[in-house]
């Protein structure tokens, strides 16, 4: 069948698709190149963020397209695209989607460049280096989220008949074009490339067979720690992978906090859509695991969700007057970071409007409280709280993170409990990723992600996978330590509990268990 899509600007596309491949209409646009993805909800129908005009034939409204689109804005042809398959005949306009692509760069005279880059499954971030200092660096959306917004969605995409390439193409087209982007006016050549990234990002970078990643029992056929020839890209070092949802973002951090000399045990914890954590007993006995997390903490999927830039609300207080948002460069919303979600959802909490359980408490006595009450609304079945500038926070929302917050105690737990520690007994606990590059402590704490009295032993360490990957370009020595640590790992699989969902469930609270 043939479809034919046009962007913002009127360019057409004609697209031509296998009735055997089930792709929705938003996995077809937003794989095609012609358009950036948007951050997406994975299908859900929360974000809106795939809407799309129909010109000619439109499909018959579905029930997420009434909850988004106004009837006039359904009469015109508004819907969304994740709801809806491809039929033959389609012409579709996409309107222009705003992403984040932040970019700084200094100036450097050296001819000779290296460029680091942390592959996530959500969002791409990297560094240009020459010879020892950074002289770059930036970050964007992972251009293959048009296929899914976290790993499983990604990887069932995959194993389509077109999917695998599709996918790599993406990724390895956008990074040529970023490589040209840096490089056209500084007269340099990118001499080699070091990337970290989880093990599904990385087969779908190399073009790897995804089956053993992508179903039980799980294993890994290929393991980094490897120079890599990529398409027409500059020679590229693959941190090592440690286990199937463990991968060169966990090493490559590691490698970073070792360089802090770091007292023992301690752990360090990846967020982002998946979580990925490393218990550290001694120098050479690592526990590693992982968790699926999701994408909101790093704003996508919600209702509101948003990475952080200007217009995004990052934080919320509760005043006499009610909640205020803390906005980046703007007095008026439109967005809210997971960082913002985060801040919001402890300060209803702290106040007893949202239960432990993630319900909120209609039932009021005192006046903040009664004031909140009232901007409690019903829509199409689901609770609804009114937030400042036109916004509201969904109980699916409150669940996402109560999910996010379940799935972070439960690998906690249980990683500190197969070495036969406690919490207490740990020196540090480092933040990484989505999680420890932006959420506040007494966030984390006060929503149970952490025990209580621990926020002093917290650090945010930022992006530690890009910091290892620019350290593995500077030292190359530094890859033989990466190499070397994962054989000292062991790894824990969370999926083979039998008890796991009976165990996940106990965690749905927002205290720590």
């Amino acid at each position: 069948m043939q479809i034919t899509i046009i962007d913002y600007t009127g360019r057409k596309k004609s697209l031509h698709v296998s009735q055997e491949e089930p792709h929705t209409l938003a996995q077809v646009i937003f794989t095609s190149g012609l358009v950036p993805a948007p951050p997406l909800c994975s299908g859900l129908g929360q974000c809106g963020k795939c809407r799309v005009r129909f010109v000619e034939n439109a499909p018959s409204p579905v029930g997420p397209d009434t909850l988004i689109f106004k009837e006039h804005a359904i009469d015109a042809g508004w819907r969304l695209a994740c709801r809806h398959e491809p039929q033959d005949g389609m012409v579709i306009e996409i309107p222009e989607n705003t992403y984040v692509r932040h970019v700084e760069i200094a100036e450097s005279s050296s001819k000779s460049l290296h460029l680091a880059i942390d592959l996530g499954t959500t969002s791409m971030h990297w560094a240009l280096l020459d010879d020892k200092k950074r002289i770059a660096f930036g970050s964007e959306p992972n251009p293959q989220m048009g296929a899914g917004s976290e790993i499983m969605s990604r990887l069932s995409f995959a194993a389509t008949e077109s999917g695998k390439e599709i996918l790599q193409d993406l990724i390895v087209c956008r990074i040529a074009e970023l490589i040209t982007e840096l490089t056209e006016d500084s007269f340099g050549t990118v001499e080699s490339i070091s990337i970290a990234a989880n093990p599904a990002m990385t087969y779908l970078l190399l073009g790897l067979d995804t089956s053993g990643i992508a179903t039980a029992p799980y294993n890994l056929t290929y393991k980094g720690g490897s120079i890599e020839k990529i398409g027409d890209l500059p020679p590229a070092y693959i941190a090592p992978l440690v286990a199937p949802f463990v991968g060169g973002d966990l090493t490559a951090g590691l490698v970073a906090i070792l360089q802090k000399e770091p007292e023992y045990p301690f752990i360090l914890a990846d967020m982002g859509t998946n979580g990925e954590f490393i218990l550290a007993l001694s120098p050479d006995n690592y526990l590693v695991t992982s968790v699926a997390l999701g994408p909101a903490l790093e704003g996508v999927g919600l209702h509101y969700g948003a990475a952080a830039a200007k217009g995004v609300a990052t934080s919320y207080k509760l005043t006499p007057q009610g909640l205020v948002p803390s906005v980046i460069d703007a007095t008026y919303a439109d967005g809210i970071s997971g960082t913002g979600y985060l801040a919001l959802i402890h300060a209803l909490l702290k106040v007893n409007f949202i239960s432990s359980d993630g319900l909120f408490i209609e039932k009021q006595t005192h006046g903040l409280g009664v004031r909140l009450a009232d901007r409690l609304e019903i829509r199409h079945g689901i609770q609804h709280l009114a937030l400042p500038d036109n916004m509201f926070l969904s109980a699916e929302d409150i669940e996402e993170f109560l999910k996010v917050k379940a799935a972070f105690t439960l690998a906690f737990t249980r990683i500190i409990e197969t070495a036969d520690i406690s919490a207490a007994q740990l020196k540090k606990i480092y933040l990484a990723g989505a999680l420890g590059e932006h959420a506040a402590v007494q966030d984390l704490e006060g929503l149970g992600f952490i025990p209580a009295g621990m926020g002093s032993r917290v650090e945010a360490v930022n992006n530690t996978s890009l910091q290892g990957a620019e350290l593995m370009l500077i030292d190359p020595t530094l890859r033989s330590m990466a190499e070397s640590l994962t054989a000292n790992c062991e790894a824990i699989d969370l999926t083979t509990d039998p008890d796991f969902t009976q165990t996940f469930m106990r965690h749905m609270r927002f205290t720590f268990i």
